[in-house]
């Protein structure tokens, strides 16, 4: 996350109570949500297991995998090299393979990922072995477990992956902590692995080659930065859609453009649920329309459920793959077995290859993107005197003398440039590397990364225009602007309005803290 630390965002986000601990169960036939994963980093008193089917799968598997080594069978990273090297014949011993892959891979680059990838990444590895066909050996599973419910996480740098043979760089450092090498973190602190270990009552492990391959293997890392960017997605959409029907009663704009038989009549699902979003908002307080608004409202309001709603469906498309993905087997090789021990087979493919999420990420992204121009030119609405009724430019109590919200403006215009920057399509910019072994590669953890910064970016823009709505309301109260006084929604993040110009640095940090983090209040009905 590039903006909004991470505990601005669970403290902004802590409606919870009470000290009942709940289990996310790993199984090979469950279903884990992008809502889940999130709950579950966010929330030091939940613990993660391996239900018994899923112990059953994996002891399956490396049976499975002996059988077909004493058979004679190739097998990667068992009888072969790694990558490239898949021609030549691996190491006699098993431990120095895995301990040989686990260290050329501890590269990487830049800053150390947010905690809370990190154990969202752990946490979908995981689930990725509880599924039974990675022939991992269930005790270093069960240490995997054991270090997510320590909520002990590597550190790991964000930049070396390019989601192709999975993110091989990012996970090796989940596997240099599990073999107590590196830094670590636990309870906030920075430690080496040695001794988080020694704190969570693990010991380090030695890993054999297939047990290193199948820690590293995967798309784990990218997976948790697109899972957590689409939960953030879906609940800052909704935001949108609630602060532009916030924006409809403070300004009095005209109803019609919210009329549920216009978007029925166009037939996009989306569009029309965001109708109803900012319909119920405005209406909240009861009939907020002043008919001497003129009959068509700018874009950014008359258009916001058409915009909104096309945001809604390109997210509906994104988390289909995202939620479909942090539910697959994403390993190689993948061992099936099937029904009987006949329909059983060591099978060799690419179901690392990251393209799915890559698009899916990008798909986000420019959903994110498009919000935020919507919302930052809704800002431009309330703080201009010829669309917001009257009120002072920039909505100053003393234009001149004063300035009101020039500065704010200036921060979400350079928020959406930003945005912009950051906005491009990645998932088709593959460069070839490993020795022209991976010659097309998806970079999906690029990506993903980009698509979770620009959550921060938008929560920043939503921000200001709400500062926006709430300074608006300030001034007809206090007779320096003519219109009425429309009640401000009880989800709204407080806000204290003012006439002497203040630095507004610290309340857009906590408003968009508080605007993308989860509420009770808002239901993100989705």
């Amino acid at each position: 996350m590039s903006t909004l630390s991470q505990s601005t965002l669970r403290h902004a986000g802590s409606r919870r109570t009470g000290s009942d601990t709940r289990t996310l169960v790993l199984d090979p036939a469950s279903r884990l949500t992008a809502e889940r994963l999130e709950r579950f980093v966010r929330a030091a008193d939940e613990r993660c297991e391996l239900s018994g089917a899923a112990r059953r799968a994996m002891e399956r598997s490396c049976a499975a995998l002996a059988g077909a080594r004493a058979r004679g069978e190739q097998i990667y990273g068992l009888t072969t090299g790694f990558g490239p090297h898949v021609k030549y014949a691996a190491c006699a011993s098993t431990e120095r393979q895995g301990a040989g892959l686990i260290a050329h891979l501890g590269a990487g680059f830049g800053r150390a990922a947010d905690d809370d990838v990190a154990l969202a990444t752990m946490v979908l590895r995981a689930r990725t072995l509880a599924r039974g066909m990675s022939g991992i050996s269930v005790d270093v599973a069960e240490t995997l477990v054991a270090l997510i419910n320590a909520r002990v996480t590597p550190l790991i740098p964000e930049i070396g992956s390019v989601g192709a043979s999975g993110d091989l760089t990012p996970l090796s450092f989940l596997a240099r902590l599990m073999m107590g090498e590196g830094p670590a973190r636990r309870a906030g602190e920075t430690m080496p692995a040695m001794r988080a270990l020694e704190l969570s009552g693990c010991a380090p492990l030695t890993l054999g080659g297939r047990d290193a391959l199948a820690l590293v293997n995967g798309t784990s890392f990218m997976s948790a930065y697109a899972a957590l960017a689409l939960v953030r997605a879906k609940r800052l959409i909704e935001r949108c859609e609630l602060v532009t029907g916030w924006i409809y009663r403070v300004l009095g704009c005209r109803a019609e453009a919210l009329d549920p038989r216009l978007h029925r009549a166009r037939g996009h699902a989306g569009q029309a649920r965001s109708a109803d979003v900012i319909r119920s908002e405005a209406g909240s307080n009861g009939p907020w329309e002043d008919v001497t608004r003129p009959l068509q409202e700018v874009y950014s309001l008359r258009c916001a459920p058409q915009v909104l709603g096309a945001c809604r469906d390109q997210i509906e498309y994104a988390g289909t793959l995202i939620e479909r993905e942090i539910n697959g087997v994403n390993d190689n090789p993948v061992v099936w077995c099937g029904e009987t021990e006949t329909d059983e087979a060591v099978l060799h493919g690419g179901n690392f290859q990251g393209q799915q999420l890559a698009f899916a990420a990008d798909a986000l992204n420019a959903a994110l993107v498009q919000a935020a121009v919507l919302a930052e030119r809704q800002l431009d609405v309330l703080v201009n005197p010829e669309l917001n009724g009257g009120a002072p430019l920039l909505l100053a109590w003393e234009p001149g003398a004063t300035s009101g919200l020039a500065g704010a403006q200036l921060t979400a215009t350079a928020l959406v440039a930003e945005m912009r920057h950051h906005g491009g399509p990645v998932a088709t910019s593959s460069i070839p590397t490993n020795g022209r072994n991976q010659d097309v590669v998806s970079m999906g953890t690029l990506a993903a990364r980009a698509a979770l910064a620009q959550t921060d970016r938008l929560a920043g823009v939503l921000a200001a225009t709400c500062i926006g709505a709430d300074q608006l309301t300030f001034l007809r109260s206090r007779g320096r602007a003519p219109g009425r006084v429309a009640p401000r929604p009880s989800w709204a993040p407080a806000f204290e309005a003012f006439e002497a110009d203040r630095p507004l640095h610290d309340d857009l940090m906590r408003i968009a803290g508080a605007l993308v983090a989860p509420d009770d209040q808002v239901t993100g009905a989705w």
